[in-house]
């Protein structure tokens, strides 16, 4: 076939009409395209190191996402490791539109877009975004909502432990706050942290930041601050994180005693605690080269109470930050139909992944069990 001077012109002028972004094949199922947007903003004009946030979500997080950027609380480099398929694919062009036409997003998130191999495939496929040339103004509150709307979300198991450790290895900075995209930070928590987290990962010792977490009813104001949270946590409008459904593995003990620590300063600081058992879904701050979750692990199923246990038996130290938390709102009482579900089916998978990981913790750390417990899944 001989191709015309007419027939190239088009090709090329098709091409154009796109931005392509490059992937990369991660382990044997899935592809990764970093950086298909990247925080634009340096955070580091005080000479310090800032803390990533880094998140993981699907299309159904869209909405939080942009909040989570245009926050005040979070001032500082954002990376969001976003799990799409061939429905809710859009979500990626969506993102990269918001990233375009706000100042807030463009200086904060990096975003980088994991989709799962289809079977028989060898190669990862490129990422095709239609160019916009949309004015800027026109892209409103009421079209956001519209747009985000018509994303299909993705219908299959969802490989949490390979998403956090996607949004880390994509993080701008070597200090990592690892949470779930929907909690809400305490007032201007970045900023608070940024100077003790600069203290304790530096890369050298083997120190970890232990942030509290809590949940409010869905109608009731999220607390700015700890003032504020100990007058709602006493007249049981706060409660500590999932303190109905999963207390074990996430209530840390002398709640009052962190309030009386957090009042008798200005500053933030921290105080080591002991580590608590497998069950111990801690929320963390940690260094770059600190371990990551493991990617075999089912997910629902202690995926990351194994990072925890980890550190611990790497003899890795906690220690509870003052002052600063964040807030999920809604109190969960029980499982969805679609959580138990999966739960179901990644059952199947517990033994194996427990006795891959247990070999590989007792021959990495062999004389750390005394300190850290029997690792129960």
């Amino acid at each position: 076939m001989t191709l015309t001077s007419e027939t190239v012109i088009e090709k090329v002028s098709e091409r154009s009409k796109y931005i392509r972004f490059e992937t990369e094949k991660y382990g044997s199922h899935f592809c990764v395209s970093y950086n298909v947007t990247k925080a634009g903003g340096n955070f580091r004009d005080d000479g310090l190191e800032p803390i990533s946030l880094v998140i993981h979500a699907t299309s159904n997080y869209m909405k939080e996402i942009e909040g989570q950027c245009s926050s005040r609380n979070w001032n500082g480099p954002i990376s969001v490791a976003l799990f799409v398929d061939r429905y809710s694919s859009e979500a990626v062009e969506y993102l990269h539109e918001v990233h375009r036409c706000s100042t807030k997003v463009n200086q904060k998130l990096s975003l980088h877009v994991v989709y799962r191999m289809a079977p028989f495939q060898k190669v990862c496929d490129p990422i095709l975004i239609k160019r916009s040339s949309r004015k800027c103004s026109l892209f409103n509150a009421t079209i956001r909502s519209r747009e985000r709307g018509r994303v299909i979300p993705p219908f299959q198991i969802y490989p949490i432990n390979v998403m956090r450790n996607v949004a880390r290895k994509g993080a701008l900075s070597y200090i990592h706050m690892m949470a779930d995209v929907e909690m809400i930070f305490s007032e201007g928590f970045a900023t608070k942290m940024k100077s003790l987290a600069n203290q304790y990962m530096n890369g050298k010792d083997r120190k970890l930041l232990v942030i509290r977490r809590f949940e409010v009813d869905n109608k009731a104001r999220t607390p700015s601050d700890h003032k504020e949270l100990f007058l709602m946590i006493k007249a049981f409008r706060a409660f500590e994180f999932h303190h109905k459904y999963f207390p074990v593995g996430h209530t840390i003990e002398s709640l009052w005693h962190w309030f009386r620590m957090s009042k008798n300063k200005s500053e933030v600081y921290a105080w080591p605690i002991e580590y608590k058992s497998s069950s111990w879904e801690a929320q963390l701050i940690l260094h770059k080269e600190d371990p990551y979750n493991p990617e075999y692990f089912p997910t629902r199923i202690r995926d990351q109470q194994s990072l925890v246990y980890e550190l611990c038996r790497a003899n890795y130290t906690f220690h509870l930050a003052s002052h600063v938390f964040n807030v999920h709102r809604g109190v969960k009482t029980s499982e969805t139909n679609l959580a138990s579900a999966v739960l179901t089916h990644q059952r199947r998978l517990r033994l194996r992944s427990y006795k891959r990981f247990m070999h590989y913790i007792n021959s990495t750390y062999p004389d750390t069990f005394g300190q850290c417990g029997k690792f129960v899944m």
